[in-house]
């Protein structure tokens, strides 16, 4: 894993500002330390956390772009927000630059904006992780960070979306249909 993670980081730091590369070094390290807590392989989380904003710093026109040459499906949500696109970009670009990550990986790079049905593991631990780094600030995030480890995988992601949830319904933002999607599921028990 060193070598594949050093090159990961190599390639990563092109693409990356400091404040990017800083977030997603924090990104890795909190999916190392949730992989340890819900007994996922830590290697993994910790590339995944990595490399999860690959393709953060595209411009819209960029992750537009990208999208349709890679075959992503593009909604009326994507086009009106192209921010959303940058995981399953992010995951399409990762399998081309770095063949060998695996698979998994790569899956929860794609699920880690609005998430995919179902879930697994992994891919729970890179949206906490995210959500959770050290250099978030926002509001619960210390709730958040105290109850790993203490409740299940499912509980902890469950709380984490809803208050990603909740801070877009608060500051207005439009919803992407798979969000809207990935909630009822797991309020009604079906996302994993």
């Amino acid at each position: 894993m060193t070598t594949l993670w050093d090159a990961a980081l190599g390639a990563l730091g092109g693409r990356l500002g400091e404040a990017g590369l800083r977030h997603s070094l924090g990104v890795a390290q909190s999916a190392g330390e949730l992989a340890e807590a819900y007994g996922v392989d830590r290697d993994e989380a910790r590339l995944a956390g990595l490399l999860h904003d690959w393709s953060k710093d595209a411009s819209n026109e960029e992750l537009l772009s990208a999208a349709v040459d890679l075959g992503i499906p593009v909604t009326e949500v994507d086009l009106a927000v192209p921010y959303l696109l940058h995981a399953p970009v992010a995951a399409a670009e990762i399998r081309l630059a770095l063949p060998e990550v695996s698979e998994e990986v790569a899956a929860a790079i794609a699920a880690h904006t609005y998430g995919v049905v179902p879930m697994q593991p992994l891919d729970m631990i890179v949206y906490v992780a995210d959500t959770i780094e050290p250099g978030r600030a926002h509001e619960g995030v210390e709730a958040l960070r105290e109850a790993v480890g203490q409740v299940p995988l499912v509980e902890l992601f469950t709380r984490a979306y809803a208050s990603s949830l909740r801070h877009l319904v608060e500051t207005r933002r439009r919803i992407h249909p798979g969000t809207i999607d990935m909630w009822n599921r797991l309020v009604s028990g079906d996302a994993r």
